[in-house]
């Protein structure tokens, strides 16, 4: 497994040195996109985003939580199309542990780079808005927990990728729902802990802001990790052995 994980590292590493350009464009895309938010919002009214309720700090957390999840949950989706694209698929499923395994590698190797671009935005966002962040010791628990949901997360988007080849007009709706959805946690209300990824994103937000953590997130936030990961792997693992079944593997 160390080497499988050293090669998906390796690989990783290269694509960024070779497309660095891209890597530097999207960041730039994204603090643009939320700056150029933040100040349509501020227009609005002659008071700004205070007259609408709206604190940029937490708004800005949450964008960097939001970031995180779109980033990871395309992750598995899009690794299937790119390898079926170039026709190594059915050579990923001749790897120790098979093709399942060698996806999560990847797709774990692949969150950890959305999550390093995620806080590559969230720092210049900050100056650039004059957001105070004040990390408490605790703050890479929420991370993981938030990240460990998205993966859940993005292996039954997986799945989905498998058996219907093409799906990024499916992921662009989702997308555009994930933006509203995150930026309405804003208003954190205790009814909402539940929801998919808000105990995660608004640890995520406590951790950056020096709060104290809420043990009872903590465990429902784990939870909802767990069982995103454990039913995003069986959807995995069951469409899998359909398209096998079916031989649709590799009809792309």
């Amino acid at each position: 497994m160390f080497w499988q994980l050293w090669s998906e590292l390796l690989l990783e590493w290269n694509l960024t040195k070779r497309y660095w350009f891209d890597q530097v464009a999207g960041l730039l895309a994204s603090v643009l996109f939320f700056y150029s938010m933040v100040l349509g919002l501020e227009n609005l009214t002659p008071e700004g985003l205070a007259n609408l309720g709206l604190d940029v700090g937490p708004l800005l957390l949450l964008f960097a939580a939001l970031n995180i999840v779109v980033g990871t949950f395309q992750s598995v989706a899009y690794n299937v199309q790119s390898e079926a694209a170039q026709g190594t698929l059915e050579h990923l499923g001749l790897a120790r542990g098979g093709l399942l395994w060698q996806l999560l590698l990847r797709s774990f190797v692949v969150g950890l780079e959305g999550i390093t671009t995620g806080l590559l935005v969230l720092l210049p966002l900050a100056l650039l808005l004059g957001v105070r962040l004040a990390p408490a010791p605790w703050w890479p628990l929420g991370l993981l927990l938030l990240y460990l949901a998205a993966l859940g997360f993005a292996l039954a988007m997986g799945a989905l990728a498998l058996y219907f080849k093409r799906v990024g007009g499916f992921f662009t709706i989702v997308q555009f729902l994930f933006l509203p959805y995150f930026f309405s946690l804003v208003r954190f209300e205790p009814w909402m802990a539940p929801l998919p990824f808000a105990p995660g994103a608004y640890l995520l937000r406590m951790g950056f802001t020096g709060e104290g953590p809420s043990l009872a997130l903590v465990g429902l936030a784990a939870f909802q990790a767990l069982l995103f990961l454990v039913l995003g792997f069986f959807a995995m693992a069951w469409v899998y052995a359909v398209v096998r079944q079916r031989g649709l593997l590799g009809r792309y």
